[in-house]
């Protein structure tokens, strides 16, 4: 069964909303509670998590401790995985240092850039590789997740990196979007911040004028 994408982010959130919720000590919550933190519908909720199965129970609702157990499953269920960063640039740097990655399951354990002032450096643990060597070194960490936070120009020499090694999934910061030729498929996610501050600026300008 296909789940479409917005189901998916959707569970992200209700998933960050339960752990904080678990961290406040409270050990059930309704779907409407749920959606109340979560900005959607009662229904939307129930409707979103039957798509992996049948949780809480009418009357009482959802036991917190074990739906975070569940979605952290359904989200996570290698619960591991190694991943690098290209790009050891500001954004790169402040990438290595969120702790939320390790917390979830991700563990950073290189850096590329092209740069030789900052080849064999590190941020923090995490060592910062000749980007010539990406294929090399992940194929030897057994990294499989890439976090691209390159300038937009190096977009055709990592796409041609990328083709080349056994990277599986790709969380892309750059504003370009990448074309990558390869006999496997590789998930792209893209974050684009400008985009979201574009959305962020017309919802703020059709409050005003609604007002």
């Amino acid at each position: 069964m296909d789940v479409p994408f917005a189901t998916v982010e959707r569970i992200a959130k209700y998933l960050r909303c339960l752990k904080r919720i678990k961290n406040k000590k409270i050990k059930f919550i309704s779907s409407q509670t749920l959606a109340e933190h979560t900005k959607v519908t009662a229904e939307q909720v129930r409707k979103d998590l039957a798509y992996f199965g049948k949780f809480g129970r009418t009357g009482t609702g959802y036991d917190v401790k074990k739906l975070v157990q569940k979605l952290e499953k359904i989200l996570n269920p290698k619960q591991n995985w190694n991943a690098c960063i290209v790009g050891a640039g500001a954004l790169g740097h402040a990438l290595t240092n969120y702790p939320d990655f390790k917390k979830a399951g991700f563990n950073i354990t290189a850096l590329f850039d092209s740069d030789p002032k900052k080849i064999g450096n590190k941020i923090g643990t995490v060592k910062i590789y000749d980007v010539k060597k990406f294929s090399v070194i992940t194929e030897k960490k057994e990294i499989k997740i890439a976090i691209i936070a390159t300038p937009e120009n190096a977009k055709e020499e990592i796409e041609q990196l990328i083709a080349k090694s056994k990277i599986k999934g790709i969380l892309n910061f750059t504003p370009a979007t990448l074309s990558i030729k390869s006999r496997q498929k590789i998930t792209v996610l893209d974050v684009d911040l400008s985009q979201k501050m574009y959305i962020l600026s017309y919802l703020i300008t059709q409050k005003k004028r609604r007002q």
